[in-house]
């Protein structure tokens, strides 16, 4: 049976990345967000073989931003996005990061409440952030407290 597993992301996987991020939004980043550069903190969620997600942040020292994340949509309501999201912050954390935000749409009530679920916070909102639908942002945050 195949087990669920995350590791770093590599250019090799900027297609399946661009396809799953196709499939999961509505307004999707081009393909020159995922081959620009390659993110140092990118990880990848594995099924077996297959690449069903990503999580990307981006930050400095110990603060870091969840840019994107996505999780293919015929993997999604299985867990698998709760799955990335602790793996990838213990592996910050281990790193030493203590504080992390993100920006998430106010509809999104599914992320909003897995956020939730991991001890992130609402601090504010951002005034009609999103495109396609237009939409505020819900801005969040985790701290980390030793």
């Amino acid at each position: 049976m195949d087990k669920l597993t995350i590791r770093t992301a590599c250019e090799a996987d900027f297609a399946s990345l661009f396809e799953i991020e196709q499939e999961a939004f509505t307004h999707p980043w081009p393909l020159e967000g995922f081959t620009d550069f390659l993110l140092p903190w990118a990880w990848i969620l594995m099924f077996g073989k297959k690449i069903a997600g990503y999580i990307f942040y981006h930050g400095v020292g110990d603060e870091m931003v969840i840019i994107n994340f996505a999780i293919r949509p015929c993997y999604q309501e299985m867990g698998w996005g709760e799955f990335l999201l602790k793996e990838s912050l213990q592996k910050m954390i281990a790193n030493g990061v203590r504080r992390f935000y993100l920006d998430v749409r106010i509809s999104n009530i599914k992320a909003r409440n897995l956020y939730e679920k991991f001890g992130f916070r609402a601090l504010g909102t951002r005034k009609n952030y999103y495109t396609n639908p237009d939409e505020d942002a819900i801005v969040m945050e985790k701290q980390i407290h030793d």
